[in-house]
C-alpha cells in the first residue's frame, strides 16, 4: 500500500541582499512534505526567498559536517519553481547558482533522502535518518539555503500543521506546537535538530523554563530515570553558571543499532541529542557525555563564536569541557568522590599514554587542515589536563580565593556584555582573550606556563594538592600506546594495512604493509590491552596478536588515601565541592 504523508515546515526569507548581512533581518520559508512508501520515507523540500537586486545568487548544500563528508549526496532532484529562474552548477559539488528577476520571490525544490545503509551509528547519527515511523535531521546537514553569513539575523517561522495524524514533534524551536518561529543568527537557525514520528514527549521545567524530552525505543532504564537523571545535570550547570536563560531546551534519545559500547552527544541550537546503544544504562560514561554536552551550552556557545574551524581553541572549547564533565557530576552527587579521583587520574594518563603528547598547536591544527594522521582527541585530551593544572594554580596563587569557575564566569559575562552593545552579536573566541582574561589570576611566570602548554604540549605536571589532602600523586613507569601501523588503515576503504613500523610490536607479530584486513579488536590508548588482527592471505585468515607497547615513560597519578577518606570523607572533598 502506498501512503503519503504532508509534513510543512516553514523558513521566510527576504534579504535586500541574500550573502550579506542586511540592514533588516532576513526571512526564510521551507516546506517539507514526507513521501511514505512501503519501508521507506524521502522528504519533499521547498525553499522559497526573496531574491536580491543583483539577479543571482549562491545556493549552498550540504556538505562536511562533524566527520561527515560528501553530504551533498542526500540532496537530489533540485528543480526550480519560480518562473524566470534558472539554476546552474558551480566547480563545487555542493553549490548551485541561481538567476532570476531582480527582487523577484525565489522558490526552489529537493528531495532528501537517506543516502547510508546499514547501522545507524556514531558516524551516521550526523545525517538524515529518515524511517517510515520517525525522522531525525539536523539543519545543518538537510538545509539547502542562499549563502548567508553565519552571524546575520534572520526571523525563522515554521509551520508544521500537514504532520502525519499521531505523529509527535519536538524541534529546537518548539514541541509539538504546528507553528514555530525563531529570531536569531542564521548559524543558530541552520544549527538545529528535527525529530518526530513515534518518540514519545515529555514535559518539563527548571525554574519556570522550559526542559522537554523526546525519547524512542526500549531501554534498560525507564523514561522517568532518564528524565530525572537529565534534568538534575542541567540545572546544576544553570545553577553553576548562574544563567537560566533557556526559555525553552530539548533533549532527544535515539537507539544505535548495536547492543553496547557506543555512546554519542551533541549540542545544538536549545537542544542536544543523545544516541546511545540498545542495552546500555545510564552509566558513568553516558552522565558524563550528557555532563559535556549540556556544558557546552555555555562553553563555548555564550563564550564567544568560534573563528574557521575551530581546532586553534578546541584545546579550550572541548578540553575545559571535558575536565568539567566529572566536576559537574561530583557536585551533583552522581558521581562519588572516589569515582571522581579515578576518573581525575584516567584523564592525566591517556595525556601521557596516547599519540601526541609533543605535537604543537601549530601541528595540530596543519593536521587537522590537511586531514591526514588526525590525533585523536588530542585537543581534549590536552585541554583537560592544562584544565586540572590551571584550576590547582589559580586556587594556590590566590589563597583559595577563586578557582578556575571565575575565569569561566568573567569570559561568559563579558560576552555578554559585549553582545548587549553590539546587537546581539557575539565575541570571538580566541587564545590571545582566554590568555588575557587569565592572567587576572595568575602570577607572570604561571602564565607564561599557561601559554606554553596550550601552544607546545608536553609534559604538564599537576601540583600534588590538586584534589585535596587525601590525593597522593606519584610518578609511575609504563609503556606509551603505539599500534605500529598507520590507524587509517583501518578506515580505509579497502583495508589495506600500511605505515607499519619497522621494530614495532606490531612489527613483530607479522604485520606488514599491504597486507589487508578483514577484522580486527583494538583498544586505543591503552597498550595492555591485546590487538588483535585477521588479515587474508593466501593461504586464508590468520590472527595477529600482539601488545601496543611503545617507548617507555613516566606519568603522573593520583591515588585516594581510602583510610584517611573513611575516616574524613567530608574534609577530603570539601575543596571540590563548590567553587571558592
Amino acid at each position: 500500500m502506498r501512503r503519503i504523508y504532508v509534513l510543512t515546515v516553514f523558513l521566510l526569507l527576504s534579504s535586500a541582499s541574500v550573502g550579506q548581512c542586511a540592514l533588516h533581518d532576513p526571512q526564510m520559508h521551507y516546506s517539507f512534505e514526507p513521501l511514505i512508501v512501503a519501508d521507506k520515507m524521502r522528504l519533499l523540500v521547498t525553499l522559497e526567498f526573496q531574491g536580491g537586486v543583483s539577479g543571482k545568487a549562491k545556493l549552498e548544500l550540504p556538505s562536511e559536517w562533524a566527520g561527515q563528508k560528501q553530504v551533498e549526496k542526500s540532496i537530489t532532484q533540485i528543480r526550480v519553481l519560480s518562473e524566470g529562474t534558472t539554476i546552474t552548477n558551480t566547480a563545487l559539488p555542493f553549490e548551485k547558482e541561481l538567476h532570476f528577476r531582480s527582487g523577484a520571490t525565489v522558490r526552489v525544490s529537493y528531495i532528501l533522502e537517506k543516502d547510508w545503509h546499514g547501522a545507524l551509528d556514531s558516524d551516521t547519527r550526523f545525517r538524515a535518518d529518515l524511517s517510515p515511523t520517525y525522522f531525525h535531521i539536523i539543519g545543518i546537514t538537510s538545509l539547502v539555503h542562499p549563502k548567508i553569513n553565519d552571524s546575520c539575523l534572520v526571523n525563522v517561522n515554521f509551520d508544521w500543521q500537514r504532520l502525519p495524524m499521531g505523529w509527535s514533534l519536538a524541534t529546537s524551536f518548539g514541541t509539538d506546537d504546528r507553528r514555530q518561529s525563531f529570531h536569531g543568527s542564521w548559524r543558530d537557525a541552520v544549527n538545529s535538530l528535527f525529530v518526530g514520528g513515534d518518540y514519545r514527549i515529555y514535559r518539563t521545567e527548571i525554574s519556570g523554563n522550559v526542559l522537554n524530552f523526546a525519547i524512542r525505543g526500549k531501554w534498560n532504564f525507564t523514561d522517568e530515570e532518564w528524565v530525572s537523571s537529565v534534568s538534575k545535570i542541567i540545572e546544576f550547570e544553570r545553577t553553576f553558571w548562574h544563567d537560566n536563560g533557556f526559555p525553552y531546551f530539548l533533549v532527544a534519545l535515539t537507539p544505535f543499532d548495536q547492543d553496547h559500547g557506543s555512546t554519542g552527544g551533541t549540542a545544538l541550537t536549545s537542544a542536544f541529542m543523545m544516541h546511545l546503544s540498545r542495552l546500555d544504562g545510564l552509566t558513568t560514561t553516558t552522565l558524563e557525555t550528557l555532563a559535556h554536552e549540556a556544558f557546552h551550552g555555555w562553553n563555548p556557545h555564550r563564550i564567544g563564536t568560534r573563528q574557521g574551524s575551530g581546532y586553534g581553541d578546541s584545546w579550550f572549547s572541548e578540553g575545559f569541557t571535558h575536565y568539567y564533565q566529572d566536576v559537574i557530576l561530583f557536585r551533583t552527587g552522581l558521581l562519588s568522590f572516589p569515582e571522581y579521583v579515578t576518573a581525575f587520574d584516567k584523564a592525566v594518563g591517556d595525556y601521557y599514554v596516547k599519540e601526541g603528547t609533543n605535537v604543537s598547536l601549530r601541528d595540530f591544527i596543519r593536521l587537522h587542515s590537511a586531514d591526514t594522521a588526525v590525533l585523536d582527541q588530542l585537543d581534549e585530551r590536552r585541554g583537560a589536563v592544562i584544565a586540572a593544572w590551571l584550576d590547582t594554580t589559580i586556587r594556590t596563587e590566590s589563597g583559595n580565593k577563586w578557582s578556575l569557575d571565575n575565569l569561566m564566569f568573567d569570559l561568559a559575562n563579558q560576552n555578554a556584555n559585549y553582545q548587549h552593545t553590539h546587537n546581539g552579536k557575539p565575541m570571538v573566541l580566541t587564545n590571545k582573550r582566554i590568555f588575557r582574561m587569565a592572567s587576572k589570576y595568575l602570577r607572570r611566570d604561571s602564565g607564561k606556563q599557561l601559554r606554553k602548554y596550550v601552544e607546545q604540549g608536553g609534559e604538564i605536571p599537576i601540583p600534588e594538592t590538586a584534589l585535596g589532602p587525601c590525593v597522593h600523586s606519584n610518578i609511575e613507569k609504563t609503556s606509551k600506546f603505539d599500534l605500529g601501523f598507520d590507524r587509517r588503515s583501518v578506515k580505509s576503504e579497502d583495508k589495506i594495512v600500511f605505515g607499519v613500523e619497522a621494530g614495532s610490536e606490531a612489527w613483530k607479530a607479522g604485520l606488514r604493509d599491504g597486507q589487508r584486513l578483514v577484522g580486527w579488536s583494538i583498544h586505543n590508548g591503552d597498550a595492555s590491552k591485546e590487538v588483535r588482527l585477521t588479515i587474508q592471505t593466501p593461504d586464508g585468515e590468520h590472527v595477529l596478536r600482539y601488545y601496543p607497547h611503545g617507548a617507555d615513560i613516566s606519568i603522573q597519578r593520583f591515588t585516594l588515601d581510602s583510610g584517611d577518606y573513611s575516616a574524613h570523607p567530608e574534609l577530603c572533598s570539601a575543596e571540590l565541592h563548590s567553587p571558592p
